[in-house]
């Protein structure tokens, strides 16, 4: 059995997740630098005469007509797709639980959630069928589901990777990252779709040398945010100062600007559902998608989304649009936008000052589904408001396994200075591979 052949069972062996929602049979011929490597696509990423569907039933016969920048860059070295992967409805979802076509299973707990949107991505990597996955984060849907199935999840600096092709949801937010079995996977992909692309606005030339750097580590400085470390519970708290301690390095605790703080979670909401209720207008089931009958245009497109648009997008469409009518414009999305830039502002001196902030891919192990959607455990945390930092200022960040609590995986995070990725990437290797050998030893 080939590489191939070996993945390719591994997803039908685990159909019952719900981690898959087409397969895909390419002949990739082509002898490139990623010719050996075989990937899945988070089915928000287009590519030419597959289903695309956002994870939708609005898009569930929609057909892509052309390629995603990056899975012509991918395709043209040589990696190979294989499946395109389920995730909440255009990325607007953050649990794995809000797909129009069934939630997507933990495979080390069924009963537990595993952290979404790019949850389906998150779990072929965990389940090992594939060298690598495409994901998108918008706010943690890359690092918090890397955290919970305790795999490798980064989320590179904004506009390092082209989003043409990529179905928005917030897109002054929006990166598109990966999952992968290891450092060598992703500084191999990252050389070949870590390109300029005139047809992406927010794209940018960056020329980062995606090759590991061995540096040492006792000259770094390095941080961590009081108010993310005193809202973790004791059994958390440990294990991060454990896995922290075998860094031998001073760690500076610093306090962020706790009104700040306080106005993330909030300020990303305005911001990332008025720009998505703002990208999907155009939706109607006239143009393409599902349509369903009626009058009058109005008619036509009002049960078009109603039937086809599932639950969570409607409440969070409907949030958007409230914070962006005239009377709100001002007092809720424009006030948001300058408190995302205080944020960012506070972050950038921090990060002037440290190398790197450590945090933690998620406050805890992945909560039950049940307490999930009753809301009762499924609050944001300083854990989560560090994470959604991170996009208000584009910077990279990347969850790594830290360890497990009661059988669960939880990962620690680390975020650093915008376009510094090759030196983000080179110490999330170092710290990886010595948490690794550490655990192999005890």
């Amino acid at each position: 059995m080939n590489k191939i052949d070996i993945y390719k069972k591994i997803i039908d062996d685990n159909k019952d997740l719900n981690f898959i929602l087409s397969n895909i049979d390419y002949k990739n011929n082509i002898d490139g630098p990623l010719s050996k490597y075989v990937y899945i696509i988070k089915d928000n990423i287009s590519m030419k005469n597959t289903i695309t569907t956002g994870g939708s039933l609005f898009l569930k016969d929609y057909k892509s007509p052309y390629d995603a920048t990056v899975i012509e860059l991918l395709n043209n070295a040589g990696a190979i797709p294989i499946a395109k992967s389920n995730l909440d409805e255009f990325g607007l979802g953050g649990t794995g639980l809000y797909s129009g076509y069934g939630y997507v299973k933990n495979p080390y707990d069924k009963n537990r959630i595993t952290g979404g949107s790019s949850s389906g991505s998150a779990v072929a990597q965990a389940l090992k069928c594939c060298d690598f996955a495409l994901g998108t984060d918008t706010g943690d849907s890359i690092r918090k589901p890397a955290s919970y199935l305790g795999v490798i999840g980064y989320k590179p600096s904004y506009g390092i990777i082209s989003r043409y092709g990529v179905l928005p949801y917030a897109p002054s937010l929006d990166h598109v990252g990966l999952f992968a079995k290891n450092f060598k996977v992703i500084f191999d992909v990252m050389k070949v779709i870590g390109k300029y692309d005139p047809k992406d606005f927010s794209s940018q030339d960056s020329n980062i040398d995606f090759n590991f750097i061995n540096f040492k580590l006792n000259n770094l400085k390095i941080c961590v945010i009081d108010e993310m470390y005193n809202d973790l519970d004791e059994q958390v708290k440990k294990l991060f100062d454990d896995t922290i301690s075998k860094l031998n390095l001073k760690m500076n605790k610093i306090s962020f600007n706790q009104d700040l703080l306080s106005l993330v979670s909030s300020t990303y909401q305005i911001l990332t559902y008025a720009e998505s209720v703002s990208c999907y207008q155009s939706f109607t089931g006239i143009t393409f998608g599902s349509k369903e009958e009626g009058n009058n245009f109005e008619e036509i497109a009002r049960n078009s989304r109603s039937k086809n648009f599932g639950s969570e997008l409607k409440r969070r469409f409907t949030i958007g649009s409230y914070c962006t009518i005239n009377e709100n414009y001002e007092e809720l999305f424009l006030k948001s936008k300058k408190i995302r830039t205080l944020i960012k502002n506070e972050m950038d001196n921090i990060l002037k000052k440290h190398h790197f902030v450590i945090s933690l891919g998620s406050n805890n192990i992945a909560p039950l589904v049940e307490d999930v959607l009753n809301k009762k455990d499924y609050l944001s945390s300083n854990v989560d408001n560090i994470l959604q930092i991170s996009n208000f200022g584009g910077y990279p960040s990347i969850t790594i396994p830290m360890g497990k609590i009661n059988g669960m995986s939880i990962g620690i995070n680390i975020t650093s200075r915008f376009n510094s990725d090759q030196y983000l990437l080179s110490f999330a290797k170092i710290f990886y591979d010595i948490i690794r050998m550490e655990n192999k030893n005890d």
